[in-house]
């Protein structure tokens, strides 16, 4: 019935792997984990003990071949005609997180669902990370669905298997910005984004300046696909911030401001971790910088 993919790259993802082993037994429908390394230097017998211990598949990348190639190897790999992509360094929030995705299965209703995120209770006044999805990214599933294609994360989304081969094969980048593409095909070919209310902890909190990194590389793919696609960009803040700029031909001037101030922007996220305007600045900076 079910495939449930895992990437994983440098993340112990044995408490994950453990807990849905209990959830799946708890079903009576057939259920397969496949989890594959992507040439990780950490974790790597952890990870493969823990799928032979639950009967999990495990795969390892000869080299790393990067996130997007990675998924695409796990799909090739799949029997079932729905996948459900988990990163590794989540753990599901509900007792019943697998049930709720059969049950929807069974239901037939809709290609996908996309089951949310959320983060753990714990204080860290200057992580940016934290400060950002929480701000960000942690919504309830009647918030996500207002704006539907804003909330799409490969992070925890359930989707027909031919629909998962139809995005990669469309996937013309093979680096960060997976999400983006996959919201804007989905917006494009007018795939309805389904959010349920089964989310996920988001685990994995970057320091502050690997956070900037990750800031960066969205600034840039937001621009490579504003430039060569041609799927509906227009759910994208960021890009009809650009649109708008350059309509009005300010986008030069402003690219050239934030040239001037990005280093004390930069200073300040890093040392403080916020405010998150200041990681819109940088964002829209890289955004029209590679423009």
């Amino acid at each position: 019935m079910l495939s449930i993919c895992i990437p994983v790259y440098n993340t112990d993802c044995s408490a994950l792997l453990d807990l849905l082993a209990k959830q799946i037994a708890q079903l009576e429908e057939t259920l397969e984990v496949l989890i594959c390394d992507d040439f990780s230097t950490n974790y790597t017998q952890e990870n493969k003990a823990s799928c032979q211990n639950n009967g999990f598949t495990f795969l390892r990348n000869k080299k790393n071949l990067g996130r997007i190639e990675t998924r695409k190897k796990l799909i090739s790999k799949t029997i079932h005609k729905w996948t459900l992509f988990l990163d590794a360094d989540v753990i599901p929030k509900r007792d019943d997180f697998a049930k709720q995705y059969v049950e929807f299965i069974k239901a037939d209703k809709n290609p996908l669902a996309i089951g949310g995120c959320s983060y753990p209770d714990e204080i860290k006044p200057f992580n940016l990370r934290l400060r950002y999805g929480r701000n960000r990214e942690e919504m309830s599933a009647e918030k996500r669905q207002l704006k539907p294609y804003n909330s799409v994360l490969f992070g925890n989304i359930l989707m027909k298997k031919r629909l998962f081969e139809e995005v990669f094969e469309a996937f013309n980048y093979s680096e960060y910005g997976e999400d983006v593409h996959l919201s804007s095909y989905l917006k494009s070919s007018k795939i309805d984004a389904l959010h349920l209310p089964n989310e996920v902890y988001h685990l994995g909190i970057e320091n502050n300046r690997e956070f900037l990194k990750k800031i960066k590389k969205s600034g840039q793919m937001h621009a490579r696909l504003d430039s060569n696609s041609t799927l509906d960009l227009s759910h994208i803040k960021l890009v009809k911030t650009g649109s708008f700029l350059k309509k009005y031909m300010l986008h030069n001037l402003v690219k050239y401001a934030l040239a001037i101030t990005s280093p004390f922007l930069k200073t300040v996220l890093i040392t403080f971790g916020g405010p998150l305007l200041f990681v819109d600045l940088m964002r829209l900076y890289y955004f029209l910088k590679t423009k």
